[in-house]
């Protein structure tokens, strides 16, 4: 068997699972908050506009916020019951976001759903609007709305659409364990996008360290037209987009392009099971598999609904095993460290780790040593020690000549270097000063 991979990259952890272990083999459990905070800019684009008042009653699954601008997808209660305020909260970013919170009635009544029917049937022009209507966005972290990834511009074709399973970050199993449970959820999902846009190849792609979910994905793709099973190395980060495509198709993104500008379309493996959702039974996207991990009691893969706050999902672990000192949201190595437990979980959120005080504590940067690790590591071949350099010296200008808005942030460099240097997080911090500057 062909097993594919890219240049650069690292093994995080020292462990070929890459710290999963703890969750590995715990099936899905569903978990039921009490309450959930719902914020309304959960996808990249212009926030949704609530639709719904202090006070009122909501059904499972109804529209509380409506799409506003060409990239805008619809916001859904993920709970029945009573909305209890409609407000600014603080979510994932600097500052606080408008956020509807509904106290659920646990009666779970759904509001009327509008399916199409069996993936191989539904009308091909159908699948993209009802993908849009249920309000799916990239569930692998990047939150770019689905259909409108799957719109293709005149001018451009694609031949293949890449569902990513690599699922290469520290401690995530949501993705494996949803390959390995539900299978035929995935596939279906991978269908119905191939059918709304005419593309007659799907590729899963899968790292083999998952040879379980490897096996599952494969019965589950027998018989289905045009899908295939891809083997990749396990490598950090081999679920980036571009790295994805360089190691399967060998085909390389150009600077500053899209995975469209050669003939290809990515889509997560949950988010294609959410489209199965969509397509088949009408729902739209109100929960995800989160694998919960580190300082809690009983680190478990849940299938959560969005709005649930972090500190709900703590207890469903069995709480903190003590104080946290850091919480992400997703891995260690690209996860968002959040200010407090109250903040409510999103559609993108595949994982939250809890690391405790002393896991937390920043190391001391010293000089760099010139030992060129960090651009050994670096899957998209820059000069990570170059660009700090100029970002020190504030000259953003001749960073973007050094292509630092190529950079996709993995953290690599900064896991390898000896000097502990903060190279990451001085190029991102550089990248959002360039694109607000570019605003």
């Amino acid at each position: 068997m062909s097993k594919f991979s890219f240049r650069g990259g690292i093994h995080p952890l020292h462990d070929i699972h890459g710290g999963k272990s703890a969750t590995r083999e715990k099936p899905i459990r569903a978990f039921l908050p009490g309450s959930v905070t719902i914020p309304v800019n959960m996808h990249l684009g212009t926030p949704s506009v609530p639709c719904v008042k202090k006070g009122e009653r909501v059904l499972l699954g109804q529209v509380i916020a409506e799409p506003a601008g060409s990239r805008g997808i619809p916001v859904h209660a993920s709970v029945s019951g009573e909305v209890t305020a409609v407000g600014p909260k603080q979510s994932l970013g600097r500052l606080p976001v408008t956020c509807i919170t509904i106290a659920n009635d646990e009666k779970d009544e759904w509001a009327v759903m509008q399916a199409l029917g069996d993936v191989e049937t539904a009308t091909p022009d159908k699948i993209i609007a009802r993908i849009r209507d249920a309000g799916i966005c990239g569930m692998g972290g990047a939150c770019f709305p689905t259909h409108a990834k799957m719109t293709i511009p005149a001018g451009k074709t694609i031949d293949t659409i890449l569902l990513n399973g690599a699922e290469c970050e520290t401690f995530l199993n949501a993705d494996y364990r949803l390959m390995l449970e539900q299978p035929k959820r995935v596939v279906d999902g991978l269908r119905a996008a191939m059918r709304a846009m005419n593309v007659k190849r799907g590729i899963i792609a899968i790292e083999d360290n998952k040879m379980e979910a490897v096996a599952a994905m494969q019965q589950g793709a027998l018989g289905r037209e045009g899908v295939e099973i891809a083997v990749l190395r396990t490598k950090y980060p081999q679920g980036g987009e571009k790295q994805l495509i360089e190691a399967v198709l060998n085909r390389e993104v150009p600077s500053g392009g899209l995975p469209m500008d050669v003939n290809v379309v990515v889509l997560n493996v949950a988010t294609a099971a959410a489209i199965t959702d969509a397509v088949v039974e009408g729902k739209p996207c109100i929960s995800r598999v989160t694998t919960v991990a580190g300082a809690v009691n009983d680190p478990a893969n849940l299938l959560l609904r969005v709005g649930t706050s972090v500190a709900d999902v703590a207890s469903a672990c069995g709480g903190y095993t003590e104080e946290p000192g850091k919480i992400f949201m997703g891995g260690s190595m690209t996860g968002i460290c959040i200010p407090d437990d109250s903040v409510p979980m999103t559609k993108a959120n595949n994982g939250i780790v809890v690391l405790t005080r002393k896991q937390a504590e920043l190391p001391t940067e010293s000089a760099c040593i010139r030992c060129a690790k960090c651009i050994d590591a670096c899957p998209v071949r820059l000069d990570p020690t170059r660009l700090r350099s100029l970002i020190d010296l504030d000259k953003l200008e001749e960073a973007k000549k050094e292509h630092v808005m190529d950079c996709i942030v993995c953290g690599a460099c900064s896991y390898v270097c000896p000097a502990k240097r903060w190279l990451a997080p001085a190029i991102k911090d550089a990248k959002e000063r360039i694109a607000e500057g570019g605003k």
